[in-house]
């Protein structure tokens, strides 16, 4: 976490004056460490000045060896590459041929007393050479900051110290994450002013931090709590993003003008209240994430910055309304202004400034034609209007983005998935009217979401079972026997609402005060109280990632083309945020610049607001990513994970509509089977196979000219592309959604094989309305309770299954977690015998999981690879046998697991992690929680049995070895887990 605002406590001061990029350290993690400078001195100044220069136009340390030494404290005996230092390690050199370039630092800083580690290594530049300016060195043209980046990568060291004319910077580059940085203005440092700077300096860089402080409070292992503490940042933020989706309801319900609005819209359209209060919250996360960094305004003038932040600025207005509320605490529920302010920063966000003051971005996200009511309007033709949202609404709902316990939070420091994970916390709810008086308490998974309770039908229930009804109706996990006792006898509504005071959730409760009946209120759905939301760190999806792409880059040899990376086709299922997808974004655009390094007669021409990687994520988020989920504001937020991981200053969003896309990921047909109308190969009609072979044609034809567009094709062209080539596509999705309906009609198989052979009729004996009743059927199935929205993979992707070996390269992703009675429970009746139909030799008992991994399993080509986050039920039992032993019976083989995996953070969760890859020519070392093997069996040990053998008592073995152990030894580790199941 960074912290842009004045702290609290002066040993930490130094952190609001230096520059920042990205997350180095984390107040938090100073302050439990007990890292905080000690005071400066004249004396302390006056050393330091010695090795400044006075003039400001000149560089500010001529002497880096000398200030490191007399400053910092530095032993000449462990600087290497100094005079009368030891010799500069290898690693600080870093040949780049097909670059003609060579990284190299000056200096690398030893530890001899660990085997001569190499604890960081320091660069000089020459005077004039601006750190962040592009071109300014021979050879490669990125910049000295970024060259230095990939040197502390390569090398493995990950942290350096870079001079340049005015700033000493230290700089974080671990592998596999984002980079980030503190600087110090030097010439400041002999300054009374800067006497905390040259404190925190010295307490960052030091001999103690380097050498002699306990191995926790050293150097690297601060840079890395810092970084593992980002999923408690997560986990705060993401309470505080959903208390402010409330406090916007609230704002909106009271005023007048916006109240009607809002009961119309509870009444007639609940989704589209919903998921517009949502997109509120998304536009300002992108806005706050633009504006740190310096991306808007889109003019870079000093006066265009000031226009900017004094009259657009989200983190302006914030200041502004918290000197309001200083100035005038008893009046900002009747203040306003702040609601208009924001709706002309996202319509200009929208549709730009003719001047370039605010470049255009387009896309749906802040279109003001999407979501009306925003604007005071009911439909299109009505004239948009402020409505009188309180300030101290917006205040509310800004403080819940930008204070974190108090301290200002940059959203520089967060990573894209780390933003993506919060703001998924706040979907799976729905908005509906109170039936009662209604308070919300703390229930759900783990008790940490507002679960609204209907205080009247509390009381009618008996005492005896009003826990009962708290746990099947709220999920409340857990009551204490003194708030039993309180329910037990309660006789009215404010005994009731007294009794549940300790366990009130105030962000959708304020002041515990019970919603009147009738009041629009935000419910979660019974699936958003039974799952959990985590935050998906870059330490768990990096790895996942970068060995689900051995196989596909095994395949494509030493040297793949660009033309051959951006020919990759990568999918996540159940995409949620985006979390994997924008890792894979990352790790197909380095592939991609090291293509254009080894071609440098390919390499594009970079537009000016964009550096090579960005330019390469732009060109791997547009061709190479596709992504599916049952959620459709999941979408919206995996596109806007996407945006942000792409975002240049002055291109419109990256077009991704035609990639990621909603629908259930597991509920769909081929087109062979739509062509043929059936979903049984036994009851086929093949009366629609050419007809629906030259409509995914022509879709195929509109999709590659959006793939394949310049980068200077508007995003509006680009829409209308799409709503053109989708055309095509209508009445076969309805045709296939509704031949899915014939399935889920009826609970037995002869009746729905008449159900389909009815619908079947309509088109052997054409009638005239047999496209009608396909979409009457289709939306049937849409819509009602446990909508099911089918997604027929071949026609949705074409160009991923109608090319040569169709089918997606590498499937990565976190499918949802859920057994049988879950699944049931939280679909439509049917669901899990259509996953039995679906995948062949499936158990009932099967848990979700399994079905991902089977359906991963089918829409991979051959050869293509996986990465998947399981359950650890995937080596148990019926899920095995249902998942893992049929994939490799089919050919699938497994080359990496960890089998017991905790999640990082808080959540107490242990995974499974498995690779596998679909019919190899070649794979990868095969590995076992890090360690080599002959082979990844079922159960995820070494060896060559996959079934369950019924075990005899003499075959209940101990497993010595659990990597390399026997059949018989993983038996008796599959009974452990599972006692009194023989599978």
């Amino acid at each position: 976490m960074i912290i842009s605002e004045p702290l609290k406590y002066a040993p930490f001061e130094w952190l609001d004056h230096v520059q920042r990029e990205g997350l180095v350290f984390a107040r938090p993690i100073l302050e439990e460490l007990g890292i905080s400078p000690v005071q400066q001195n004249r004396a302390d100044s006056e050393e330091s000045a010695a090795f400044l220069a006075s003039d400001r136009d000149e560089p500010a340390v001529a002497d880096p060896l000398g200030f490191l030494q007399a400053v910092l404290g530095w032993p000449i005996a462990r600087i290497a590459g100094a005079p009368g230092g030891p010799p500069l390690p290898d690693l600080a050199t870093l040949a780049l041929p097909e670059l003609d370039t060579v990284l190299s630092a000056d200096m690398a800083l030893i530890d001899p007393r660990s085997d001569n580690r190499t604890l960081l290594l320091v660069r000089t530049e020459t005077p004039g050479t601006e750190p962040d300016a592009r071109g300014v060195l021979d050879g490669w043209e990125a910049s000295p900051q970024q060259r230095f980046e990939r040197l502390l990568r390569e090398s493995g060291v990950e942290v350096g110290v870079l001079f340049c004319d005015t700033q000493l910077r230290l700089v974080y580059a671990p592998r596999g994450e984002t980079a980030g940085w503190i600087g110090w203005p030097l010439h400041d440092l002999s300054s009374v002013a800067g006497r905390s700077m040259l404190g925190g300096l010295k307490s960052a860089l030091g001999t103690d931090r380097l050498f002699t402080a306990p191995a926790n409070m050293r150097l690297h292992a601060v840079l890395k709590a810092s970084r593992d503490a980002q999923a408690i940042v997560s986990i705060t933020l993401a309470e505080q993003v959903l208390g402010a989706l409330h406090e916007l309801l609230r704002g909106f319900l009271a005023d007048d003008d916006a109240r009607e609005l809002v009961e119309a819209l509870a009444d007639e359209d609940p989704e589209q209240l919903y998921e517009g209060l949502l997109t509120v919250l998304l536009r300002l996360v992108f806005v706050l994430f633009a504006e740190d960094r310096e991306l808007l305004p889109s003019m870079t003038a000093d006066a265009a910055r000031i226009l900017y932040d004094e009259n657009y600025s989200a983190r302006g207005l914030y200041d502004q309304l918290l000197e309001d509320k200083a100035l005038n605490p008893d009046t900002m529920d009747e203040r306003v202004g702040g609601w208009g302010r924001l709706l002309a920063l996202f319509g200009m966000i929208h549709s730009g400034h003719r001047s370039g003051f605010i470049r255009s971005r387009g896309g749906r996200l802040f279109d003001p034609d999407v979501f009306l009511f925003l604007q005071g309007r009911n439909t299109k033709e009505d004239k948009a209007r402020v409505l009188r949202i309180s300030d101290n609404c917006i205040l509310n709902v800004l403080e819940g983005l930008l204070s974190l316990k108090g301290e200002r939070l940059s959203y520089k420091a967060l990573d894209v998935e780390q933003i993506g994970s919060v703001y998924e916390t706040v979907m799976g709810f729905r908005v509906e009217r109170a039936s009662g008086p209604m308070l919300a308490i703390k229930a759900g998974k783990n008790n940490k979401t507002p679960v609204y309770v209907d205080l009247n039908a509390l009381l009618n229930t008996s005492p005896a079972d009003r826990k009962k009804y708290l746990k099947e109706e709220c999920q409340r996990a857990n009551l204490t026997k003194r708030q039993e006792d309180a329910l037990k006898a309660a006789t009215s509504v404010e005994d009731l609402a007294a009794a549940l005071d300790p366990i009130v959730d105030e962000r959708a409760s304020p002041h515990k005060r019970p919603a009147p009946q009738g009041t629009p209120i935000l419910q979660p759905t019974d699936e958003r109280r039974e799952s959990g939301s985590h935050y998906t760190p870059r330490s768990l999806t990096q790895p996942i990632v970068a060995e689900a792409l051995e196989p596909v880059l095994l395949h494509l040899g030493e040297t793949p083309t660009p033309d051959q990376i951006l020919d990759i086709k990568v999918c996540d299922p159940a995409m949620g945020s985006g979390a994997f997808l924008v890792e894979t974004c990352r790790a197909l655009a380095t592939q991609l610049t090291l293509a254009w390094e080894r071609n440098p007669a390919l390499r594009p021409t970079l537009p000016q607001d964009e550096d090579e990687d960005l330019h390469a994520r732009r060109l791997v988020a547009q061709r190479c990513l596709y992504g599916v989920d049952r959620n459709p504001m999941a979408v919206d937020l995996a596109r806007l994970s996407l945006w942000l991981a792409t975002l240049a200053r002055d291109h419109e969003f990256t077009f991704l509509d035609h990639a990621l896309k909603s629908g259930d990921s597991l509920v769909g047909l081929t087109e062979g089977e739509i062509g043929a109308l059936t979903w049984d190969a036994k009851i086929a009609k093949p009366l629609l196979v050419g007809h629906i072979k030259e409509r995914v044609t022509k879709w195929r034809e509109g999709r590659q000219a959006i793939r394949t567009a310049p980068d200077d094709v508007s995003l509006a062209l680009q829409e209308v592309r799409l709503r053109e080539a989708e055309k095509q596509l209508t009445t076969i999705r309805n045709v296939g959604d509704a031949l899915v309906s014939t399935f889920f009609a009826a609970a037995k198989a002869t009746a729905r094989k008449k159900e389909l052979e009815a619908f079947q009729v309509a088109f052997t004996e054409r009638r005239a309305d047999a496209w009608e009743v396909a979409a009457h059927m289709a939306s049937e199935l849409r819509t009602g309770d446990h909508p099911i929205a089918p997604f027929h993979w071949q026609i949705e992707f074409p160009e991923v299954f109608g090319r040569d070996n169709p089918g997606f390269d590498l499937i990565v992703g976190n499918p949802p977690f859920a057994g049988k009675n879950t699944v049931a429970k939280g679909n439509r009746a049917g669901y899990g015998q259509w996953l039995q139909w679906r995948h062949d030799k499936t158990h009932g008992n099967a848990d979700l999981v399994a079905h991902f991994f089977r359906r991963a399993e089918g829409l991979l080509r051959k050869g293509g690879g996986f990465g998947l986050i399981a359950s650890n039920t995937i080596a148990q039992g019926d899920t095995r046998e249902s998942g893992l032993r049929q994939m490799i019976a089919h050919g699938t083989v497994l080359y990496r697991a960890v089998r017991r995996l905790k999640w990082p953070g808080e959540a107490a969760v242990v995974v499974s992690v498995v690779h596998g890859a679909k019919r190899p020519e070649q794979v990868p070392p095969l590995r076992i929680d890090g360690r080599p093997v002959e082979r990844v069996s079922a159960f995820l040990v070494n060896g060559d049995n996959d079934a369950s053998p019924m075990p005899r008592v003499s075959d209940l073995l101990c497993m010595t070895d659990p990597v390399h152990a026997s059949p018989k030894g993983s038996m008796h580790d599959h009974l452990e887990r599972n006692p009194g199941r023989t599978a």
